[in-house]
């Protein structure tokens, strides 16, 4: 199922994350490589493959943990290495709204049906889980929404989405980081659970 995770800070908000994949991967038999995990920078991504790695082994090698620009530049086969050789800079926003049509297009789908298509764009991709969703933006939900097959039908097209994030926290809002889309999240997506994880184990008493 879905699940929106509410956590504040020191709550174990990535404890959450890592030991959800470990769980998928060793008690539900889930390869890694139906796995995506995405975070907001790459020192997240680095300290969730790290803990990932602690708890699973070398099974964490299989597992997709990227950021959201990451993403983008995959699914739209954008190269950094490219850009540098060609004196270009990449427009990070123009990326993601680009992966995110070409998602909306291959639920869309052609003379192949919509899940061919997803199936090329996501390579067998069938749980999505997202640190710190506090940051997102209106562009970066519309990216995840859509990965996470939200409008489909069929619920083999659609992703297991997990998402974890503060919503008392908005420390990106000048980049229109805000609480609403955590609210969009219960409208967009009927049947999402949400738990709550109010301990903090972080700060002394």
């Amino acid at each position: 199922g879905n699940h929106l995770i509410l956590a504040g800070p020191g709550s174990g908000k990535t404890r959450v994350i890592v030991h959800r994949v470990a769980w998928l991967i060793r008690v539900c038999m889930v390869l890694p490589e139906q796995i995506m995990v995405l975070a907001f920078n790459r020192s997240a991504a680095l300290e969730i493959r790290r803990r990932l790695w602690s708890l699973v082994g070398s099974d964490a090698a299989g597992v997709t943990v990227q950021t959201l620009h990451g993403l983008a530049m995959r699914l739209t086969g954008t190269s950094y290495a490219v850009a540098i050789d060609h004196g270009e800079s990449i427009d990070f926003d123009s990326v993601i709204k680009h992966a995110t049509q070409l998602l909306h297009r291959a639920e869309q789908g052609d003379d192949t049906g919509p899940s061919v298509q997803r199936d090329r764009l996501l390579a067998g991709l069938r749980y999505l889980l997202v640190d710190e969703y506090q940051d997102i933006n209106a562009e970066h939900y519309d990216l995840i929404s859509a990965l996470a097959g939200r409008v489909l039908n069929s619920e083999e097209d659609r992703l297991s989405l997990l998402v974890v994030g503060d919503d008392d926290q908005s420390i990106y809002a000048w980049r229109g980081a805000k609480p609403e889309n955590m609210a969009l999240l219960k409208e967009d997506f009927h049947n999402l659970k949400v738990i709550k994880l109010e301990q903090n184990y972080r700060s002394t008493s």
